[in-house]
């Protein structure tokens, strides 16, 4: 395992000014340092001296910092990257994360304290990585090891002749039923667990054909098949299996059993062995873990829709609101909240944390609850509604430090509507873009904001953006589960084909609309589950006149 002074670190930035301030500051550090001002002096570097850590500015004339990334990622795969720039270049950023590309995002400006711990925290996931891939060889050594025994002893047992005595005598004292049949099926021998399990008596019945006790055919399998054994002492000719078969007692009740069947030579001749163990237990406990499954199934689906997702009000004015939701088949981050202000006025928040399990659709329930709490408290009468940024900037600063301690985040969107002013204002926060399906066109536009995911960024500005609405324009909501999802040979479903979708099905009501997503979500899949939870709301705007009394 490398010393902490043996870690070599390259710095790459196209402004010296940046170089000669972090050699500066970072003077004191143990391990070996490099500063670079252009990417292609650092593949240059990389290729005469090893580097464990790269630490590139992402805005760089000729190759910017994600090509020089994925270069390194590409040549030295077990070199950790990370990437320095601002809040702009989100969405490549992003991308090279879930990519595996990147590490570690540093957002500017740099804090130095920060960018130091920062640093600490590549060596230790570096030296980490080290030490698996030096534990993984040793256990990858000892495995091969362990596997020349096992063959040695393979090779002894096969060697071993074990006479007809030592072979009855094994067999007694075995929990599972034995029988030795001769070429025409009669049992010749059973041992005592075989005279309990079934109830046949060898004082009883010494000449008892094995079909009174395995009535043949079953699953395909025939009464030669337990009878044949091997000639001349061949063993590859004996017919040996293993399989599922019934097998009746005396008092004519049915035993579901694994039967084994092999060969032994005697001194009387050549036999067929059957091993027959009883599997009731194991049959129930597959029923059992099968209920349990499908229970917590059913335990998860109701924590998604009470905890995580909320239903569309049905008492907007002028508006059609339908909404789908598609479980994985496991816990999730997706999550949805909507508020009704007035029956022409509402709040929708659309989320998704990062991961799955009961951690991510905890902190999902927070968020939501964090967006109600934030909207009560800004809230300061009844006619006035709180600014989508205020509620926005609010939530940061109660979940911000735990998210980050979790090493979370949770990408969001808060749209508000408002159908007395035709007019919907929005925060992205990382989110999927909305889809603008104008009537006047018929073409999908992408609505998309420049905030970061809540929990990359201690310090973020939240600002809104704002559209009009005519009659009849549509409006999807939906997370990445829907363009995320696979075909059976890889495929993405993508966003270029969901916008085709909703394109050609816009003039149906948005249940019909939901519907056909549905539908072509399984057909492109063809899968039990989706990899991800699928969340989409489908909303028109009817264009009717409002009013200007209390109700539509």
């Amino acid at each position: 395992m490398k010393n902490r002074e043996d870690i070599s670190i390259l710095f790459v930035d196209d402004e010296s000014d940046i170089l000669q301030s972090l050699q500066r500051f970072l003077r004191r550090e143990r391990y070996q340092k490099h500063f670079m001002e252009s990417p292609h002096e650092a593949l240059d570097l990389l290729g005469r001296t090893p580097v464990d850590v790269v630490v590139s500015d992402l805005r760089m004339p000729g190759m910017n910092g994600l090509e020089l990334i994925k270069e390194v990622k590409r040549l030295y795969p077990d070199t950790v990257r990370m990437i320095v720039s601002g809040s702009q270049d989100i969405e490549q950023i992003i991308e090279s994360i879930n990519k595996g590309e990147v590490f570690r995002f540093i957002p500017k400006p740099v804090d130095p304290e920060a960018f130091k711990g920062i640093l600490n925290d590549a060596i230790d996931y570096y030296c980490m990585k080290i030490e698996r891939q030096e534990l993984f060889e040793e256990l990858s050594l000892k495995n091969r090891q362990l596997t020349d025994a096992n063959l040695s002893l393979e090779k002894l047992t096969t060697d071993l002749k074990r006479s007809e005595e030592q072979f009855r005598s094994m067999n007694d004292a075995a929990q599972d039923a034995v029988f030795m049949l001769d070429g025409k099926g009669v049992i010749r021998y059973r041992n005592s667990a075989a005279e309990t399990i079934f109830g046949f008596e060898r004082k009883n019945c010494p000449e008892q054909h094995i079909s009174e006790i395995f009535p043949m055919p079953q699953g395909g399998i025939v009464l030669e098949s337990l009878t044949a054994h091997a000639a001349d002492g061949k063993e590859d000719d004996c017919g040996s299996f293993v399989g599922q078969l019934e097998g009746v007692r005396t008092d004519g009740s049915r035993l579901p059993l694994e039967v084994s069947k092999g060969c032994v030579h005697l001194e009387s001749g050549p036999h067929s062995v059957l091993i027959a163990r009883d599997i009731t237990t194991r049959i129930e406990e597959a029923k059992s873990r099968l209920h349990y499954e499908n229970m917590q199934k059913e335990f998860e689906s109701q924590i998604e829709k009470k905890l995580l997702q909320s239903q569309p009000p049905g008492t907007l004015c002028n508006l059609e609101i339908s909404q789908l939701m598609l479980s994985s088949g496991h816990l999730d981050g997706d999550f949805t909240e909507l508020i009704e202000y007035t029956p022409w006025q509402a709040d929708m928040l659309v989320g998704d944390v990062m991961g799955h399990g009961i951690q991510s659709a905890l902190v999902g329930a927070g968020m939501k609850s964090l967006f109600l709490k934030a909207v009560a408290e800004q809230r300061s009468n009844a006619d006035t509604l709180p600014p989508l940024e205020g509620i926005v900037e609010l939530m940061r600063q109660r979940c911000i430090h735990e998210l980050i301690e979790l090493n979370l985040f949770a990408t969001m969107l808060f749209l508000r509507i408002d159908l007395r002013q035709r007019r919907c204002r929005f925060v992205d926060c990382g989110h999927t873009p909305i889809i603008h399906l104008p009537a006047s066109s018929g073409r999908c536009l992408q609505l998309k904001g420049k905030n970061l995911p809540m929990g990359m960024s201690e310090k973020d500005e939240y600002h809104e953006s704002e559209f009009t609405l005519d009659a009849g324009d549509l409006l999807v909501l939906y997370s990445d589960g829907i363009v995320e999802t696979r075909s059976p040979d890889g495929e993405l479903f993508g966003a270029e084909r969901f916008m085709a979708l909703l394109e050609a099905h816009a003039s149906l009501p948005t249940e019909q609309i939901i519907e056909t997503i549905r539908q072509t979500l399984w057909e492109f899949c063809r899968c039990d589950n989706f990899d991800d939870d699928v969340t989409c709301i489908v909303i028109r705007f009817l264009g009717k006149s409002t009013g200007d009394g209390a109700g539509c």
